[in-house]
């Protein structure tokens, strides 16, 4: 891949899990995946700085405040810290910072302390009491949770100072033992269930209501002042022991080193520690203890250069694997799962693993009844790394994927190029909440009213158990209306929509049955080219792939999906409750748009591409893939990338989705 694409890859995907990982306390991978990731954009960055975007996750701290608390502009900058992963750069760190010290004569030490996995928070008191407490956000700018620091009890909300004001940063964790405690009541009580301490800290910790937070058994470790007037100190070690004075837990079992092997020798003691800790620590923290020469070191624009983090890798546990079971998710697709023999791994006791899919366990030969690795990273699910003993007589036959699903006996399919394998019941009760939520949505039958957690509450109490149960609500009012939140209007608004979206087109209506392959583009090229679904059902894949943008992996997604009896079940249910199988979309072949060309680019902020491109289509405009000289206009949005780029360099007009809307409406 070309530097400027990696660099543009990596950008993106790497803000994506900044925002996953601050501002929806949401991680979908390691920190240690996350810091690989980092570490490669930055080499690039170095290489080929032309290439690096002003926006570039490299040059900013975190995520940006979430917008459900104040935002507020912190004193002092919240920075992030260089990460290292070898030992090679502790070394390095060491012996810059020591010449550093000898070339401006100002003796130091190092203080190497735990780095503690939770949420980074800045707290200031004023005269002795506590002000205010700010999360990090992106560094410069904070969400204001005053009033749930003051709800934890482990923090001083008055402290004996003669300091008339003190800005201290900590961080706020979740011990395992109440972390194991609130997923216990999760799971009686049937909530949200916390997949890692680190996430559940985060998610106390931003709640509206501070009495949920006092409850949590949240903590604080404070390890650094960063602003005081009034008092004084030197070194780092003193503000340490003068915030444990005033009260506070003071970044627990620091260490004090001279030299650079005895800075490693602290390292690897407190990662020896990591397993006797009732919380989770990912690294060490290796910092400068002369305020004097941290002064004089500086920083960059995110980080100190008198700090390093070093990141441990993510621990790992031997145990046993009894069996191989597989899950069928909301999309249909058919997961491997490793049943463990109970091990405690990073704060939590481990019994199940994911497998991801068959080539995983066929490369690794993953079998029942092996001795296995499993790694837990903390933010992600544990998984199987390796297998112990791979060459003894004993062991069970290799793992075959099921052809048939496991919950509703539909055939599974694994298509060419690609890794999972997925049902293909269309009525499969495993994938009945995802496949309710797309059939009511925007660009299929578009019935408001009915949100994620409606559905949730309607398979619950049993009032549907398929998409075409919705049709049958009419005759369940009273059922509704005994339901949380659900009143008298919000019921008779929900069911005037689901009846008038009755009226759909055969294009919304094959949008909605969720074939693999149609989105909204196939499905108005399917209402154009045949007069009713039936026929669409009974044509053949040779037919099918004729279509415009059509191809035989498509046609023979069609063909299949249509060949289920629990399609056809479906469509005369559908068709029972009153939708019309042959209402065509009205298509302008001279509207508005004809003869203008758009390229599509980012998140939109109100619709999705696909129906962005419908609704420009309509109007006789063509949707194109990439930008050229021809191109009339670009739609951007949100973290658009490098097709936005392309347009200002060759003068292509450049629109939001406001003005495109405006467009569209004059028509």
């Amino acid at each position: 891949m070309e530097p400027w694409k990696k660099i543009e890859e990596l950008t993106e995907l790497i803000k994506t899990h900044n925002r996953l990982y601050y501002e929806q306390d949401a991680p979908v991978i390691s920190d240690f995946e996350y810091d690989a990731l980092m570490k490669e954009l930055i080499a690039l960055e170095k290489e080929y700085p032309l290439y690096a975007r002003p926006d570039s996750p490299t040059q900013k701290v975190g995520g940006a405040a979430s917008g459900r608390f104040a935002k507020v502009r912190h004193r002092v900058v919240m920075q992030s810290l260089s990460n290292a992963f070898e030992k090679s750069e502790v070394e390095t760190f060491s012996r810059r910072v020591l010449q550093t010290a000898e070339s401006v004569d100002i003796p130091t030490r190092f203080v190497i302390e735990q780095k503690i996995d939770g949420l980074s928070v800045a707290l200031e008191y004023t005269n002795g009491v506590l002000t205010r407490g700010l999360t990090r956000g992106d560094g410069e700018v904070g969400e204001d949770i005053t009033h749930n620091i003051e709800a934890i009890a482990s923090i001083p909300k008055r402290i004996d100072t003669r300091a008339e004001y003190l800005n201290i940063r900590g961080e706020i964790y979740m011990p395992y033992a109440a972390f194991e405690h609130i997923n216990e009541a999760a799971m009686k009580t049937g909530d949200k269930v916390f997949s890692n301490p680190r996430n559940a800290a985060a998610g106390s910790l931003r709640q509206l209501n501070s009495e949920v937070t006092a409850k949590r058994g949240l903590q604080l470790f404070a390890f650094n002042i960063q602003d005081a007037v009034g008092v004084q100190f030197d070194t780092h070690e003193e503000g340490l022991k003068y915030l444990s004075f005033l009260g506070f837990a003071a970044s627990p079992g620091y260490k004090i080193a001279d030299t650079p092997d005895q800075v490693w020798a602290a390292v690897e003691d407190i990662a020896r520690t990591r397993e006797t800790l009732d919380y989770g620590i990912d690294g060490a923290v290796i910092k400068v203890d002369s305020l004097r020469l941290r002064q004089e070191m500086g920083q960059t624009s995110k980080a100190p250069r008198w700090a390093l983090a070093f990141k441990y890798p993510p621990q790992e546990k031997k145990t046993l694997l009894e069996r191989i079971d597989v899950s069928v998710g909301r999309t249909g697709k058919l997961t491997p799962v490793a049943i463990l023999k109970p091990v405690l791994i990073d704060g939590s006791t481990v019994s199940r693993a994911t497998l991801n899919n068959e080539d995983y366990i066929r490369e690794k030969d993953i079998r029942p009844g092996d001795e296995v690795i499993i790694r837990k990273a903390g933010d992600v699910i544990p998984e199987v790394v390796a297998v112990l003993y791979p060459d003894r007589k004993d062991r069970s036959e290799p793992f075959i994927m099921p052809d048939t699903c496991p919950v509703c006996g539909a055939p599974v399919r694994r298509e060419e190029g690609e890794a999972a394998s997925r049902c293909t019941g269309p009525d499969c009760p495993a994938q009945l909440f995802k496949n309710i939520v797309h059939f009511v949505s925007k660009d299929a039958l578009n019935i408001d009213g009915i949100g994620p957690s409606i559905i949730e509450i309607l398979l619950e109490k049993g009032l549907i158990n398929s998409v075409a149960d919705l049709f049958s609500l009419k005759d369940k009012k009273d059922e509704l209306l005994a339901l949380d939140r659900m009143g008298e209007a919000s019921v008779r608004n929900m069911l005037d929509a689901i009846e008038a979206s009755k009226n759909a087109t055969m294009n919304r209506i094959l949008v909605a049955l969720g074939i693999r392959h149609i989105g909204v583009v196939a499905a108005l090229t399917l209402a154009r080219a045949f007069n009713n679904i039936h026929e669409i059902s009974s044509a053949s894949v040779d037919t099918l792939a004729q279509l415009p943008d059509f191809g035989y992996i498509t046609a023979n997604a069609i063909v299949e999906f249509f060949s289920l009896p629990q399609t056809q079940k479906l469509l005369q249910s559908l068709e029972a409750h009153g939708l019309w199988m042959d209402r065509k979309p009205q298509i302008s072949s001279g509207g508005v748009l004809s003869g203008r060309s758009f390229v599509l680019t980012g998140t939109l902020p109100t619709m999705s591409r696909e129906e962005a491109s419908s609704r420009i289509r309509e109007q006789g405009g063509q949707v194109l893939s990439s930008v050229s000289k021809k191109t009339d206009y670009v739609v951007a949005g949100e973290a658009a990338g490098s097709k936005r780029a392309r347009a200002e360099a060759l003068g292509v007009k450049i629109i939001s989705e406001e003005e495109l809307l405006r467009i569209l409406e004059n028509s």
